[in-house]
């Protein structure tokens, strides 16, 4: 595929398509490439950089202007456990060794996102990727905090990414307040249940909360502490937690050798060579 003259900046400068992929294309979203390991496939969504205006990270008086200066690839959904067992294994097994999740019951169990997965088991997962497909080799990776918030507004200003007041139409969340971790109430949905934010990614509110590569600061300016490398930091909320929790804007920390029902996370990709920025980019 050949992008127009006045959109090339879009795509990063000889990575276009990326090595990895299987597939890509441009849509109403943006650019888009697939990543196929075995029969399962995700797909990642080109986020492009935000120019040097930035965007608004936060909310209330913690809101700031950050830049993001490069372009990355994010998965469009949480990863599913059918894509978890593709890169630890062949086929979809219930064991769990190959497939952690608690959730595993039912003709969509493949599409559910993977939980049960510590920071640490991600990253050896990352680690099996690689080995599966060699021209990611220095790419994968989890999305920081501010790469993770600002995929997640989509250049939205507000609570989530469809305005300030919950929609239970639009996530998976504890609505009202009776789920419990034996799921005998709640659980979690397919990954492509709920409509996606304006850039094509979907879940970034409910269903699992997702790793980010951080390591726990208090404050993301740096300032109030030293980053503590035993915690990191989760995004966007889950299934069992109620909806302030899901909001854009919202940031809690995990120990990062431990696995619950409620914890996942979203691939990202670096490009090994963004390109430039674009003036009035996103």
């Amino acid at each position: 595929m050949s992008l127009p003259e006045q959109d090339r900046w879009r795509a990063p400068v000889g990575d276009w398509p990326p090595a990895w992929a299987s597939a890509w294309g441009s849509d109403r979203f943006g650019l888009w490439a697939d990543l196929t390991i075995g029969a399962a496939t995700q797909r990642m969504r080109w986020i492009e950089p935000s120019g040097p205006e930035g965007f608004a990270m936060g909310e209330g008086d913690a809101r700031r202007q950050v830049a993001v200066e490069a372009g990355f690839w994010l998965a469009d959904t949480p990863c599913t456990q059918a894509f978890w067992v593709a890169v630890s294994s062949s086929t979809f097994e219930s064991d769990p060794a190959i497939n952690p999740s608690m959730f595993q019951q039912g003709e969509e169990a493949a599409q559910l996102p993977v939980e049960q997965v510590s920071w640490d088991d991600v990253l050896a997962w990352l680690v099996k990727l690689v080995h599966q497909n060699p021209t990611t080799v220095g790419l994968v990776e989890l999305p920081t905090e501010v790469q993770w918030e600002y995929a997640a507004r989509a250049g939205t200003r507000t609570a989530y990414w469809w305005g300030d007041e919950f929609d239970e139409s639009k996530a998976n969340t504890n609505v009202d307040g009776d789920r419990d971790l034996k799921g005998s109430k709640g659980a979690t949905t397919p990954v492509k249940r709920y409509p996606p934010n304006p850039w094509g990614l979907y879940d970034v509110h409910g269903n699992v909360w997702e790793w980010c590569d951080d390591a726990w600061r208090d404050r993301l300016d740096g300032e109030g502490g030293e980053a503590d490398p035993s915690r990191r930091a989760v995004r966007g909320g889950s299934w069992l937690g109620g909806p302030g929790r899901a909001r854009s804007a919202y940031r809690f920390r995990w120990l990062r050798g431990r696995a619950n029902r409620y914890l996942g996370f979203r691939l990202s990709l670096r490009s090994p060579a963004p390109g430039p920025q674009a003036p009035g980019a996103r």
